[in-house]
């Protein structure tokens, strides 16, 4: 047995082995030729090839590949170049969301804002249905804060309009409708004044300031953190200031809207809707549309023909569709329940496709008369029905149960549509009434 070193060549290279002669080659092979282009590195291997050879035929090229040179981004990674572009154009308007940092836009009521699961309204490229119950127009109120404040948006710089409105009906006068700016009280007026004037830098006001380190008392420290989380609210409104805005309700939105700034799409059928609907999309590619679908089948409206599962399924799932595609679209929807059931294939459908779902369920008479017997003395404080939550938009994707009933109620104020935590008060005068005395224990 005979070693060889590893780098000795067996055959064919410079320096052959002692006392053997060259292998002979295999009959009807020749040399293998080099490929063009490619340079030698071990010696006796031809060389490497520098560029890609033809694709085979009838293969295409292969997914995030880019023939080009380079890899092609995916479709998430375009995704989130598109959002981060939307984010840097409309940052004004926009506030992140507090669970996946994804850019959110105001519903024009700020209660609402803060019931949507991500505490600063709904996220860009969703939709939202609001159902309600009974012959009462809650809803609608929704509808036009939403409208109100796509409006006010879109004129912060008249230089750069950012919002456009599309609205499903045949009412053209709907936009006359929307709510106005609410101004506050006087006394609300007054203190925003002292306000704007102690922010002007001036020597008064660095003589007036009073300093923040000073205590009276160490009592008074209690308060401490009260007022720093009054102080982190103040400057997050600060930050996003032009982010949502409080409407008067009791007002008109003043200067009216103009054409320019609204689409009306008359309801004919579901196809010329869609189509029109596309049309706008790709003339308002740079701005944010809001769409809004008031009294959604509505029979005034909707022909029997277009209220058929085979009608409006098909409607809604390219409405989802387009919310995928562009987003820069929100869309708004209210149905009435007393047309619907809520247990009908057609609503369940419909809240399958919808992002966020909510149900206002206005009080009766009889609960409407306890509550103002209740707060005779507080009448501001009557609520006017319950506000429901069945679905919200991630979350409830993502599988989380989050269906919250009877734990919130909503009032149409004189001035402003609120929301808020919902509890049975206490009737004082029965309590009262029940309470025994001396006078009537009986030994």
């Amino acid at each position: 047995m005979s070693f060889r070193k590893r780098s000795d060549i067996i055959s064919g290279g410079a320096n052959p082995a002692p006392n053997r002669g060259p292998v002979p080659s295999i009959p009807g092979r020749g040399p293998i030729p080099s490929i063009p282009g490619r340079t030698p590195v071990v010696p006796g291997r031809g060389p490497i090839i520098a560029t890609r050879g033809p694709m085979v035929p009838g293969r295409g090229v292969p997914v995030g590949r880019d023939v080009t040179g380079g890899i092609a981004k995916t479709s998430d990674e375009t995704e989130i170049d598109q959002e981060q572009e939307i984010v840097n154009k409309f940052k004004e308007i926009l506030k992140p969301s507090s669970l996946n940092s994804s850019p959110t836009i105001s519903t024009g009521i700020p209660d609402l804002d803060k019931l949507m699961g991500h505490q600063a309204g709904m996220p860009l490229g969703s939709s939202l249905l609001i159902e309600e119950n009974g012959s009462t127009d809650f809803s609608g109120i929704i509808l036009k804060s939403f409208g109100s404040q796509g409006i006010i948006h879109n004129r912060l710089d008249a230089q750069s309009p950012n919002t456009h409105l599309v609205v499903l009906t045949l009412n053209t006068n709907w936009a006359k409708e929307l709510p106005g700016l609410y101004k506050g009280n006087s006394k609300q007026r007054k203190k925003m004044a002292i306000k704007e004037n102690e922010d002007k830098l001036s020597v008064q006001n660095l003589i007036n300031k009073p300093d923040k380190d000073l205590r009276i008392a160490w009592r008074y420290g209690i308060n401490d953190a009260k007022k720093r989380e009054l102080e982190k609210s103040a400057a997050e409104d600060d930050i996003y200031k032009n982010f949502n805005h409080q409407f008067d309700i009791t007002t008109k939105l003043n200067p009216l809207v103009n054409p320019t700034e609204i689409t009306y799409i008359p309801v004919t059928n579901f196809a010329k809707i869609y189509k029109q609907l596309l049309q706008v999309l790709e003339q308002q590619k740079d701005k944010i549309v809001r769409l809004i679908i008031p009294s959604f089948l509505n029979p005034a409206m909707y022909s029997p023909m277009l209220t058929t599962l085979t009608e409006v399924l098909p409607f809604i799932h390219k409405l989802k569709a387009l919310t995928r595609t562009h987003t820069n679209l929100i869309i708004a929807a209210t149905i009435p329940l007393d047309l619907y059931s809520k247990d009908s294939i057609l609503v369940k459908t419909m809240e399958s496709l919808f992002d966020s779902v909510i149900q206002l369920e206005p009080f009766k008479q009889d609960m409407l008369a306890f509550l103002e017997k209740a707060y005779k003395n507080e009448p501001t404080k009557v609520s006017h029905g319950l506000v429901h939550i069945f679905k919200l938009n991630s979350l409830s994707d993502n599988g989380q149960m989050l269906v919250t009933k009877n734990e919130y109620s909503f009032k149409n104020g004189r001035k402003k549509f609120e929301i808020e935590e919902w509890g049975i008060p206490v009737d004082d005068e029965a309590d009262e009434g029940e309470k025994q005395t001396t006078k009537d224990i009986e030994f």
